[in-house]
């Protein structure tokens, strides 16, 4: 039978712990050094992603940067670009910070509600916000409010104000309206009715008019001419659901869309409309009967070979503005149109991928989710069903580009910039890498990448996260330019003083 021996120096070494154990306490062992956690790094490693150009010119995180508090929350931030600023959005509260992406500089900060983004009246990116008391207000990205409401129940719509009837509701939508400029001052006044009932009497008395005389018929196809001349449908107004430039695009609720004119001296002019049953869209016989859904107004550029020059002949490098719309039917795909938003024409129609929702009455423009690069007119649309989650639409060919098939579904497309889409790789390895996209062709320009792409702004200005830190990449700040007309320690000019032509400046012609 085997025993256990234990060694004779380690039973001495018992037999004294436990003597002193009984005699009095120990002192506690020193504790351990614990490992302090590494910096933040303050440096950026690797070359920057693909459509990422300009030096790092901050960082957001430790020592040294010198920024905001709200950087530090707990609970994280949410950062989204917003012009040539970034709107840092705490992740525990309402709290916000805009930032300006070139300097650092704290634009606005404060606590309120976030609602959506919007634009103003040259098309700016501006914030829809809401205060402590619910009160709604549209904020610009430098910081200035754009609009604050006129009375209760204006709302901000796309550079100007809307103020409906009270108690408005979509089953009840009629009465009167009023579009407003964001100070407050109308722009127009209309009413909206209802579309006169049809009289459902005796048929016998439908025929009653071809027994009547010339005099039942003279007064009665002259106004109708001029009707149509003018292109009007007495009575058919709307809800206004976008506004661009001087015009703003009413909801009759009926299938139609009518643009309609805020210019001072031709205020509620009709410009155009759009209704399924218009020829030029060849829609299909089963048409849809919904209000089409206003995807948005959208600036392409020129095409190639054609140039565009703004009112004083210098090149601008932008097309025509596109007005995109949804046709949608339940059980059939739904149908693109694009219309030139100056005057309506249709540009193109184009079949989706599969069915998406049918739009509801009165719906506000916009299309959630989706993506637009400006430098190839590119429109990355989310779908609801089909071949595609995401399908990739040229604006100006009105042609599907690419589209992300159900099997690519893992990649979650992020934001567009400079021709490229930067979207997120959904998977357990490894993290949540970042791919970029050629917006054209969907081919891979970037992988593997040694840092996120968090945001960037319409400056160039991008945010990138690599190892635990935010660095702010883009072009330097240009300087302010200084005053030379009159150079240190000399005197200006005396009225009637001869222009030697030395001076460069003093030659006034």
């Amino acid at each position: 039978m085997r025993s256990s021996r234990v060694p004779q120096a380690l039973t001495c070494g018992l037999a004294v712990l436990l003597v002193a154990g009984c005699t009095e306490d120990p002192e506690p062992p020193a504790p351990a050094p614990e490992e302090e956690p590494s910096p933040v790094p303050t440096a950026f490693a690797g070359e920057a992603p693909p459509g990422i150009e300009g030096d790092v010119l901050r960082y957001l995180h430790g020592d040294g940067a010198e920024v905001h508090d709200i950087l530090d929350d707990p609970l994280g931030v949410r950062i989204s670009p917003v012009g040539g600023a970034f709107l840092i959005s705490s992740g525990g509260e309402d709290r916000h910070l805009l930032h300006d992406a070139a300097t650092g500089e704290t634009l606005w900060e404060g606590q309120a509600r976030f609602r959506g983004f919007d634009i103003d009246s040259e098309g700016e990116t501006v914030l829809l916000m809401a205060d402590g008391e619910d009160a709604p207000f549209a904020l610009g990205a430098d910081g200035e409010t754009r609009w604050e409401p006129d009375a209760p129940g204006d709302a901000y719509l796309d550079g100007v104000a809307v103020r409906r009837p009270a108690e408005w509701s979509t089953e009840e939508p009629y009465g009167d309206y009023s579009v407003l400029d964001t100070d407050g001052g109308e722009l127009w006044s209309y009413t909206f009715e209802p579309e006169p009932e049809e009289d459902e009497g005796d048929p016998e008395s439908e025929e009653a008019p071809e027994d009547t005389g010339a005099e039942e018929d003279t007064g009665t196809e002259e106004p109708e001419e001029d009707a149509d001349e003018a292109g009007e449908e007495p009575g058919r107004l709307g809800v206004p659901v976008a506004a661009w430039d001087d015009t703003v695009l009413l909801d009759s609720g009926d299938s139609a869309l009518h643009a309609h004119s805020l210019d001072p001296e031709e205020a509620g002019e009709r410009l155009w409309s759009a209704s399924a049953g218009d020829e030029e869209l060849d829609l299909p016989a089963t048409a849809p009967v919904s209000v089409p859904q206003v995807l948005g107004v959208f600036r392409t550029p020129v095409p190639e070979g054609e140039e565009a020059e703004e009112e004083d002949g210098e090149e601008d490098g932008a097309g025509p503005d596109v007005v995109l719309l949804r046709w949608a039917q339940p059980e059939a795909p739904s149908i693109l149109s694009a219309h030139d938003a100056a005057d309506g024409t249709p540009l193109w129609t184009l079949e989706e991928a599969g069915t998406n929702p049918v739009s509801r009455k009165f719906d506000e423009a916009g299309a959630p989710g989706s993506l637009y690069d400006t430098d190839t007119a590119t429109l990355l649309l989310p779908q609801a069903s089909g071949e595609a989650t995401f399908v990739a639409v040229d604006l100006v060919a009105g042609e599907v580009r690419w589209g992300l098939e159900e099997e690519a579904g893992s990649i979650s497309p992020a934001f567009a910039h400079g021709g490229l889409i930067y979207g997120d790789l959904r998977s357990n390895e490894e993290g949540d890498p970042q791919l970029v996209l050629d917006a054209e062709t969907m081919d891979v320009v970037g992988e593997d990448l040694s840092a996120y792409v968090e945001a960037v702004t319409d400056t160039g200005h991008a945010i990138l996260v690599q190892d635990r830190q935010r660095f702010v990449f883009g072009p330097e700040p240009e300087p302010e330019e200084e005053n030379s007309e009159v150079p240190d320690g000399s005197e200006p000019p005396e009225d009637g003083d001869e222009d030697t032509g030395d001076d460069p400046e003093g030659d006034a012609g």
